[in-house]
């Protein structure tokens, strides 16, 4: 993704080298909203499951945004832009414990309850996206999502997860333009996010465990000031 990412940034930049009026936009934005997941860890040994219940955050962010319209293709395609959004810092997830039913060694009857906890957060945050303006100032838009989660976790020295995960989902959403003679841009907008769970599997001292993260969802307002050049 990451690739992809510089290689968008490098032919926009490119273009300006060559026109003075080339169709892109920059800007930055700020956006607050609220998503939601649950998750849930199996253990092989006990064939239980622990389920944790629906978790809903608020959280606001930032970033910064570049797009280039395509006002050189017929017709209604004219209408349609295309761009790139990177949230330009880290969101903290919060931490989940559970307690685990564990043997001392494998094969023994004697069995006690360990904690264990899962901290997680954001480290990247990027879409490609595209809008289509169905009037000068309503626009509609969608577009693929990119996530990194880093996690930390605490427990028995024999059972851990992996630390970076990957995850993609989807945006879908409506805006309100205003441009003005100079060049600059306003917008107010709304996003659908669609994050797709995911599972992950560790071996333990005498089991093995599964852990599953559920569907991201979740909405957010959006409040953008850009450059036209």
């Amino acid at each position: 993704m990451k690739k992809l990412t510089f290689a968008i940034i490098m032919v926009l930049s490119s273009f300006s080298l060559v026109s003075a009026d080339i169709g892109v936009k920059i800007g930055v934005s700020a956006q607050i909203g609220s998503m939601e997941t649950s998750g849930k860890e199996k253990s092989s040994d006990s064939g239980t499951t622990q389920t944790s219940p629906t978790e809903e955050a608020l959280f606001g962010t930032a970033g910064v945004f570049i797009e280039k319209d395509l006002a050189f293709l017929p017709g209604p395609f004219g209408r349609l832009s295309i761009g790139y959004d990177n949230i330009v810092h880290d969101l903290d997830l919060g931490t989940q414990s559970n307690t685990r039913i564990q043997g001392l060694a494998a094969g023994t009857a004697t069995r006690t309850a360990r904690n264990h906890t899962l901290e997680a957060k954001i480290t990247g945050f990027e879409t490609v996206y595209a809008t289509l303006n169905i009037t000068d100032w309503l626009y509609v838009k969608a577009g693929n999502v990119s996530v990194d989660v880093d996690t930390k976790f605490t427990g028995t020295e024999t059972s851990s997860y992996a630390k970076t995960h990957s995850l993609d989902g989807t945006i879908l959403g409506f805006g309100l333009h205003k441009s003005a003679d100079s060049g600059m841009f306003y917008r107010l907008e709304y996003n659908d996010y669609s994050i797709d769970g995911k599972s992950v599997t560790n071996k333990g001292a005498d089991s093995v465990f599964t852990a599953t993260l559920n569907e991201v969802t979740g909405d957010t307002g959006r409040i953008s000031i850009g450059k036209a050049f």
